[in-house]
């Protein structure tokens, strides 16, 4: 739900100053406009109901029919979420409720609750589909129970312990940070004017201010996190030490390593944070309760892959090459004469695009730089390792075959060790099966787990597709490098020799 409480606050963001496009039909008495918010809600409500109740019949036809409720119950929460987002898109575009609310005349110290106001069938959606959602939950996790081998199994959560979990962890944690930069945007646009004069009348001077006010909230932004997601340090141990020699070994800093409470419910880890003043690694306790060490130094491994390979700058760069092309396009667009409604929808539509294509195609990719970075975390010595390897010299045992062709290949370059990768891969199979999510089921983030571990087993095996693998990561960075260069110079060049159209309502 990141992704969909993002959209909604963009809507809610891009919704100001009558430069958004016109409702489609005046409510003065605004009585349809709350029929059809509260027809919006009742949809979405019969639609979760409808879809929890198929998944709980599919999952009570026997243990066989498992993996196809779960497959059954992600794609309708992927749907569920879209309907969502959707409705309240529509709430934004067509009818006059954000109009009304704003209406009330709040002042600008004021504006966030109009803001939040208005956000409220969004909240009353995502709401009713974890409520129908719960009972999925606890019959997957009730059928699960058995297959966990820790003996601090604990009861499934109730409802409400359900609905605050996600509550925290898909809405907040984006809803916090943006709730006050929005804040902060309401104060530069009552008091612009004022922060012009301050700064010399400089026409900018509001939204340079919001800029570096934002700026700030995304660095500490992990401060809060850590509150907003019940975290707690790990406690001193063999397995922290372990933890932490690996991080000396890969050079990676972090200012604490979290448990991230969950009551045992999630089996996850997460990594936050630019600077190592502010950064986190997130493991969580259903991880740390049904994983051994090697495993859980995988997971761990994983998540700093995406510090060391420094993933979150590339992302920033791909946000900040997708802005210049969809301001390019727009102001293309003015050009050609068409009308400001025309512009903001066809620019919403190529950031959409741009975004749900582009934006998912590298971070899959990232994602499994991530997990061969993992493999080499873990990666054994030679010693160790017992299977046909790229990396260490053959360890030839009393039973042993004939050599293969994939022991002349020891010590290449770009090897992945397969004792390592089996290690990797047995702990991203156990987070498919304790989180139930189907071996084959994807998202726009991230290849499907059975996936993962092909494409894992698959470099272990040829070494000269791993080495294919890391030259198509360089030829990705090299152009998100190239093109925000780039296109920092050209958006530089335009705005001093030509004339804007996009920042004329500054002007």
């Amino acid at each position: 739900m990141h992704l969909q409480t993002l959209i909604a606050f963009a809507l809610v963001f891009l919704h100001s100053d009558g430069q958004w496009s016109k409702p489609l039909y005046s409510d003065p008495g605004g009585r349809w406009t709350l029929g059809l918010l509260a027809g919006q809600v009742a949809i979405i409500t019969l639609a979760a109901w409808g879809a929890s109740r198929r998944a709980v019949r599919v999952l009570a036809a026997g243990p066989q029919r498992l993996e196809a409720a779960q497959r059954f119950h992600h794609r309708a929460m992927t749907v569920l979420k879209l309907l969502v987002t959707g409705a309240f898109a529509l709430d934004m575009l067509v009818t006059p409720w954000p109009d009304r609310v704003y209406g009330l005349g709040f002042s600008a110290p004021l504006k966030i609750l109009a803001d939040l106001l208005v956000l409220m069938p969004f909240a009353a959606g995502v709401t009713a589909v974890w409520w129908f959602a719960y009972p999925v939950d606890r019959a997957m996790r009730d059928r699960l129970g058995t297959s966990l081998e820790s003996n601090a199994v604990r009861p499934v959560w109730s409802r409400s312990h359900f609905l605050n979990f996600n509550l925290r962890h898909h809405v907040l944690v984006i809803a916090v940070p943006i709730t006050l930069i929005l804040y902060v945007s309401n104060l530069t646009e009552g008091y612009a004017e004022a922060i012009r004069r301050r700064l010399f009348g400089w026409p900018y001077a509001p939204d340079v201010l919001l800029g570096a006010v934002a700026l700030m909230i995304f660095a500490a932004a992990p401060l809060l996190l850590r509150r907003i997601w019940l975290t707690r340090p790990l406690e001193a141990g063999a397995l922290r030490r372990r933890l932490e020699t690996l991080c000396e070994r890969i050079g990676m800093r972090c200012r604490e390593i979290l448990v991230w409470n969950s009551d045992g419910m999630m089996i996850n880890a997460a990594v936050m944070g630019l600077s190592p003043r502010v950064r986190y690694v997130l493991l969580s306790d259903g991880l740390l309760e049904t994983m051994d060490e090697r495993q859980i130094e995988a997971v761990f491994g994983h998540e700093a892959g995406h510090i060391r390979l420094h993933h979150i700058e590339f992302f920033l760069m791909f946000a900040f090459v997708t802005m210049l092309a969809v301001s390019g396009a727009m102001e293309a667009l003015y050009r050609c004469g068409l009308s400001s409604t025309w512009v903001e929808v066809s620019g919403g539509a190529m950031a959409v695009v741009v975004w749900g294509m582009g934006f998912g195609w590298v971070s899959r990719r990232f994602e499994r730089q991530a997990d061969l970075f993992g493999v080499r975390c873990v990666t054994p010595d030679a010693q160790t390792c017992r299977v046909p390897c790229s990396v260490h010299p053959s360890v030839p045992l009393a039973d042993d075959p004939p050599a293969s062709p994939g022991r002349e290949v020891a010590n290449h370059p770009h090897g992945v060790c397969a004792t390592a990768a089996h290690w990797f891969a047995s702990a991203l199979d156990r987070v498919a099966v304790l989180n139930g999510i189907p071996h084959e089921e994807r998202s726009w983030r991230h290849s499907s787990i059975g996936s993962r571990i092909r494409f894992l087993m698959s470099l272990a095996n040829d070494p000269n597709r791993a080495a294919g693998f890391d030259r198509l990561i360089g030829r990705i960075k090299t152009t998100l490098w190239v093109s925000s260069v780039a296109g920092a110079a050209l958006a530089t060049y335009y705005y001093v020799a030509a004339d804007p159209v996009l920042l004329k309502p500054y002007r």
